[in-house]
């Protein structure tokens, strides 16, 4: 091969490679929602997944609070209910992206109390369940009640389906 068609070639690869480099890469896909999410046409936020887990948990506290036999399971429950509770203190309810810009701060940081005010009051049901209080605790547990129908009038994305 001579000399002349040896840089031809070069040139040519070279430009070749320079096409392919010019040649914007596809995004990766986006990955799929989770099946729960799908079927309610949304995504779940990490706040919903929290929110999902107080509420299974809350909903077997109801049924079984009054009785001392159940105390044990009451304890796990109440674990279980304080451990989302916490995690959805620092959350951002997707509300929030509705609220004016200029009021969205004051929004989330009143979100963010009436957490802290449940958190504590799932702390009282605690204290009530290893005392062996159960009339008391089935008093905190119908403000925990009261509290989150409050807080869900006043945080929670209104779903119309």
């Amino acid at each position: 091969m001579s000399k002349s068609a040896l840089a031809l070639a070069c040139v040519f690869f070279a430009a070749s490679l320079g096409s392919l480099s010019a040649q914007p890469t596809p995004p990766p896909p986006a990955p799929p929602a989770p099946p729960a999410a799908q079927e309610h046409g949304h995504d779940h936020t990490p706040l919903e997944d929290q929110m999902s887990a107080m509420r299974g948990a809350f909903n077997k506290l109801r049924k079984q609070i009054a009785d001392p036999a159940s105390n044990a399971s009451s304890l796990e429950l109440v674990a279980k209910l304080l451990a989302a509770s916490e995690k959805s203190v620092t959350e951002i309810p997707a509300r929030a992206e509705k609220v004016p810009e200029a009021e969205r701060a004051q929004f989330v940081a009143d979100y963010q109390a009436k957490m802290k005010e449940f958190v504590a009051e799932v702390q009282k049901l605690e204290a009530a369940l290893k005392a062996g209080d159960n009339t008391e605790a089935a008093a905190v547990l119908a403000k925990l009640g009261a509290m989150q129908k409050e807080g869900h009038k006043a945080y929670r994305t209104q779903n119309k389906e």
